[in-house]
């Protein structure tokens, strides 16, 4: 054989194993793109099947019952959003309740290489139209709902323990979702309905909800021992943030003047029932007793036996005799016997 025949052939060998390699890349690059977009989970997604969902067409669409987390490459994303599955509820407004055991076996059979990439709750319930609310919809609409109606208090509001169902319908596109308070709204555990409406007003459900309100406010405390009877003077109180869930209806710090009706201790706050008036005249003070006469007039000191507005008749004792005697309010330092 030649030296230029074998060259040739060498050259012809070398050609058919470049032809083979590139056919057999082709081949493989369809197969990699193909398992990197139907492979669930590779970078770290999942589906979150959710516990309520609204299905619109006659068959329920994957898309309709999942949540995608993280990030879904887009042809999955197509994918999940049309992808039909079992037939939905024939009627409007209908309900279905699907079981976890039944869903994952359901998914499993008609999207088997994405069942693994999905998390499944409890159950799953399928509405045929209308609109669905969730559990944080819920929330939000509920401290949007308290927070304009707490802000008269003047304090720092919070909100925790929320008890609410895990989701509420609406039977169709145009209903209205209400939180309704039942009573006085004030901080503590506030008992609320929600109550989901038709288009045509009509309450189609309701539901009991509750929440626990913290409101944080500077109120005015006690800075010592008070007992019974003290009067409340500036120089006793001093302001202390409080959480109004746990000190009922306290004092502003205005108004007065006021005595205690009960003891308070060093540091607790002053409530308004523990407040009353404090009297013209006051049990245990020493008064000016007038003796009027209509040829004489006598004043000397005397005990107020109780408490006694302007006008009011009020025992006295006279502290040079030690006699009783009823005598009338003329002023803060004068009772009058005619």
């Amino acid at each position: 054989m030649s030296k230029l025949s074998r060259m040739t052939r060498r050259a012809q060998a070398l050609a058919l194993l470049a032809l083979a390699a590139l056919v057999l890349g082709l081949a493989l690059l369809p197969a990699v793109a193909d398992a990197d977009a139907t492979t669930p989970g590779q970078d770290g997604w999942r589906l979150q099947v959710r516990q309520a969902a609204v299905v619109q067409g006659d068959r329920v669409l994957l898309g309709e019952i999942v949540t995608p987390v993280g990030t879904v490459p887009p042809q999955q994303m197509e994918r999940i959003a049309t992808t039909p599955l079992w037939k939905a509820p024939g009627n409007h407004g209908r309900q279905q309740a699907v079981p976890r055991k039944q869903l994952e076996k359901l998914l499993a059979y008609y999207v088997p290489d994405l069942a693994g990439a999905c998390v499944f709750p409890g159950r799953l319930v399928v509405q045929r139209g209308g609109l669905v609310f969730e559990r944080s919809v819920i929330e939000t609409r509920i401290v949007d709902f308290l927070t304009p109606r707490l802000a008269v208090t003047g304090g720092e509001i919070e909100f925790h323990d929320f008890r609410t169902p895990q989701y509420i319908f609406l039977p169709d596109e145009l209903g209205t979702f209400e939180v309704v308070d039942s009573g006085e709204i004030i901080a503590g555990s506030v008992a609320l309905t929600l109550h989901a409406k038709g288009a045509d007003g009509r309450i189609s459900n309701r539901a009991a909800a509750s929440v626990f309100v913290d409101v944080w406010k500077a109120v005015p405390c006690a800075v010592r021992p008070l007992n019974r009877f003290d009067e409340v003077t500036p120089d006793k109180i001093t302001f202390k943030r409080k959480n109004l869930a746990y000190v009922k209806d306290p004092w502003d710090g205005t108004s007065g003047p006021f005595r205690l009706s009960r003891a308070i201790g060093t540091g607790q706050p002053i409530v308004v029932d523990a407040l009353e008036a404090v009297p013209m005249v006051a049990k245990g003070e020493t008064v000016t007793l007038v003796y009027q006469g209509r040829t004489i007039k006598l004043a000397i000191k005397a005990e107020a036996l109780g408490d006694a507005e302007f006008g009011d008749a009020v025992e006295v004792r006279n502290l040079q005799s030690n006699r009783t005697v009823v005598a009338t309010v003329m002023d803060s330092s004068t009772v009058i016997v005619r």
